[in-house]
């Protein structure tokens, strides 16, 4: 059974599934194991025959609401009948927002019906505009198994959901990696590891560039951090010593060539001495940064081989070694150590694992508005769209360049599909529209547009941008919303 998941109104979650009449319970459970536990759990029916074995705990904190009276439904669980869906949603709007009498708040809402149950969706989703990222779960599940038959059994594997998963979304990704059991996950700021953490998450979540200021946050939250220098070294032991720590975990980085940050070879010694004497940090694991992906980088591993060895070698207890990224595990498989950290590789988006690997996300709209131009005129700002000596037709598409579709596609420089033809850009991306010519493709108001999923890929709009499909993801806007598909 595949599920649609959205963000919807008062921090609560969409979960939308088109079933059967012969709805399953305990299907119900296992798709709220991929949501936040601090969030309570609702279902609502319609027109159902409700499936359930002997009732558990777990189903006992469900809040059942059923549109229309169905006599077919035997439980002994509590249910909330509405004799129509409009009652509903009269409901849903006499409680008026951030009060106390709210309907829906900090929930977990799994819609199960058919149809009918549509306006409950668009009146519960936060966001309603039609440009969207959706973002395949299975795909992203079945990249990191990619990865996975990689290693050997004993490697460990993190995966980084820095910068909201590369656009794609924090918890929703973070959850599936919970449930499909990584090791641990990398975040980049602190405050991205608190919102995981208040979600529910409950992995070891490596902070890989842990600011000075917030480190007490972080060890209220049970984050660990990133410590590249002698101050951030310094900084965290004397965080961890007010706050009645001993042994925190950290995780020292070594400068093997990116030269970025980390200590050096020549400062191994120093650092032994000065880790020796703290007694509120426990070194976790030592690990470095490759700067790139060719013979650099075996020198790279080579020289970390040699200095983690040496820090390794100092203490008593295990220390873990890693700095295999996603293209390391495919090209330097004998340098796994203890764990790899997969980033790019698991969203399908990276030149080089890009055949063995299934696509992620797919930036889509559609069109909204449809018209003839005529011979010599011009479209868009500046004029810069020109029609030429024959009309051509012309599709509005509501996504711009405030939605994360750099302006330097203007002007032809890339495509959109339109029922599996393409339909170049004409003239400049605007900030909330753009622009296509549609002259050779049958279409029609309402449509679906495909910025770029499958074709064109991500990577071709970064050949474009002359960037990288990180840039591209990371850019997509907070404000297009994320349409999340798992199936269960």
């Amino acid at each position: 059974m595949q599920f649609t998941i959205t963000q919807g109104i008062n921090n609560c979650t969409l979960i939308n599934s088109n079933v059967n009449k012969n709805f399953d319970l305990t299907t119900a459970v296992k798709i709220f194991k991929h949501f936040p536990k601090n969030k309570k759990q609702t279902i609502i029916l319609s027109d159902l025959n409700l499936i359930t074995d002997e009732i558990n705990n777990e189903k006992n904190k469900i809040r059942f609401i059923a549109i229309g009276k169905n006599n077919k439904i035997k439980t002994n669980i509590n249910i909330d009948f509405y004799d129509n869906v409009a009652d509903l949603i009269k409901k849903i709007d006499t409680k008026k927002p951030y009060t106390d009498g709210i309907f829906f708040n900090n929930e977990n809402i799994l819609i199960a019906g058919n149809s009918e149950l549509t306006p409950i969706t668009e009146r519960l989703e936060l966001k309603s505009r039609q440009t969207k990222f959706e973002i395949n779960l299975d795909s992203l599940a079945y990249n990191i198994n990619y990865f996975r038959k990689k290693l050997k059994s004993e490697t460990k594997m993190m995966c980084l959901v820095k910068a909201n998963s590369y656009g794609i979304g924090d918890y929703e990704v973070a959850c599936l990696m919970q449930m499909i059991g990584v090791d641990y996950l990398g975040v980049a700021a602190t405050d991205e590891g608190v919102v995981l953490r208040k979600s529910g998450i409950t992995l070891p979540i490596i902070v890989l560039t842990p600011e000075i200021d917030n480190l007490e946050m972080m060890i209220r939250y049970n984050l660990e951090p990133e410590i590249h220098n002698f101050r951030s070294l310094q900084a965290f032991d004397a965080a961890c010593k007010k706050l009645g720590k001993r042994e925190y975990p950290i995780h020292i980085k070594i400068n093997s060539g990116m030269n970025r940050q980390g200590f050096l070879a020549e400062q191994a010694n120093e650092l032994i001495a000065a880790l020796t004497k703290l007694k509120h940090v426990k070194v976790c694991s030592i690990f470095t940064h490759l700067a790139t992906a060719d013979k650099y980088a075996l020198e790279q591993l080579k020289r970390f081989d040699a200095i983690s060895a040496k820090l390794k070698s100092a203490f008593t207890h295990k220390i873990m070694r890693h700095a295999l990224n996603s293209i390391g595990i495919e090209k330097f498989p004998e340098y796994q150590f203890d764990m790899v950290r997969l980033g790019i590789g698991m969203y399908g988006i990276s030149d080089f694992a890009y055949k063995n690997t299934k696509i992620v996300g797919k930036f889509t709209s559609v069109i909204t508005q449809i018209e003839k131009v005529k011979a010599g005129e011009a479209i868009g700002y500046g004029r810069e769209g020109s029609v030429g000596k024959t009309p051509k037709t012309i599709a509005v598409v509501p996504a711009g360049y405030a939605d994360g579709l750099n302006r330097r596609l203007s002007r032809g420089n890339t495509y959109f599909m339109v029922n599996n033809a393409k339909a170049p850009i004409i003239g400049n991306i605007c900030m909330d529209l753009c622009m296509i010519d549609i002259t050779e493709i049958k279409a029609k108001e309402g449509d679906k547009v495909e910025i770029f999923g499958d074709k064109p890929t991500v990577i071709e709009i970064a050949k474009t941008l002359e960037t990288i499909s990180y840039e591209v993801f990371t850019s997509i806007a907070a404000r297009v919303k994320r349409v999340y598909k798992i199936s269960i």
